[in-house]
């Protein structure tokens, strides 16, 4: 009898903890597709892109087989491209700070607006992703030139008595930027709103409180995951952009994507573009991490 309930009790104890290793594995087996294209698609491309940035480049030829550190040691000596790198991320930084403020502004309006509005101006942040980014480049080649829409509304509204450029500078680099990247971050953060009770606002002027003080009190703590999130999709997408600042900016505007081009396309020396690249992906994890952590501390901490 003893016997008997012992190998029974051996059975359920080894049934259970199949049933534990199967419940373990099945998240992973679920993955596993999505895994296996992260892996193939990018894992695979980011390890040869690491590898080639150690060849060599001697000659004509786009690379030599070889090792050396000769490319990283350049990039953070050569004043040329450290005025790059420091010049991308400062308009990388600027525009996602100012795409942020925008995109959360806009996306409180849309959470506060009726029903009725609501879809029209969800409509309106869409209007963006409905355009390749070269038809948007053509669209502020229209705006911003001296015969251009902008200097003709400044004109004739009597705010300026000749007609002005801003084409070719960072001012149209960066607002190029700001468009590009303000519908990512809107929609972001519309659904960070609307996952809020809007009963809270109600509740906190009933307590007495201020607008200011509700906003600094109830509203940002409950979005600040919002806002680092779209923060950190901002500066993804500007950090690694070319066509934009290249297109709308002043010829000496050299970011780290448009020296990424010329290494690669103009003077064939495909390590140091790697380099460049492997630069530029170590700095976008970093910030990935760094907004991580601080998402972390802030959920903690209003938990």
């Amino acid at each position: 009898m003893t016997a008997v309930a012992s190998e029974s009790e051996a059975t359920f104890a080894a049934q259970r903890q199949a049933e534990l290793r199967r419940r373990a594995l099945a998240p992973w087996i679920l993955m596993l597709p999505a895994l296996l294209i992260v892996v193939i698609f990018f894992g695979l491309p980011m390890l040869l892109m690491a590898r080639m940035s150690f060849n060599l480049h001697i000659d004509q030829r786009l690379y030599v087989p070889g090792f050396t550190f000769e490319h990283y040691v350049n990039l953070f000596s050569n004043p040329l491209f450290t005025n790059a790198i420091w010049t991308t991320v400062q308009l990388s930084v600027l525009a996602s700070l100012a795409t942020v403020f925008i995109g959360y502004v806009f996306a409180m309006l849309v959470w506060l607006k009726p029903p009725r509005w609501r879809l029209l101006m969800i409509g309106l942040a869409l209007c963006p992703l409905l355009i390749s980014e070269i038809a948007i480049i053509f669209g502020w080649w229209m705006f911003f030139p001296k015969n251009g829409l902008l200097s003709f509304a400044l004109l004739s509204s009597g705010l300026i008595s000749d007609k002005i450029s801003l084409m070719y500078t960072e001012f149209a680099a960066f607002i190029g930027l700001i468009y590009v990247t303000l519908p990512f971050c809107f929609f972001i953060l519309l659904s960070i709103f609307d996952g809020l009770d809007k009963r809270l606002l109600e509740a906190s002027a009933d307590l007495g409180a201020s607008p200011v003080t509700t906003f600094r009190e109830v509203l940002l703590p409950l979005t600040w995951t919002g806002i680092l999130v779209a923060f950190s999709q901002s500066f993804i997408w500007t950090i690694g952009t070319y066509a934009t600042p290249s297109a709308l900016g002043p010829d000496t505007l050299w970011t780290m994507g448009f020296l990424i081009q010329e290494q690669m396309l103009g003077k064939h020396n495909w390590p140091m573009a790697s380099a460049f690249a492997a630069v530029l992906v170590i700095g976008v994890a970093c910030v990935m991490a760094i907004t991580r952590s601080m998402q972390s501390k802030r959920t903690a901490f209003h938990a």
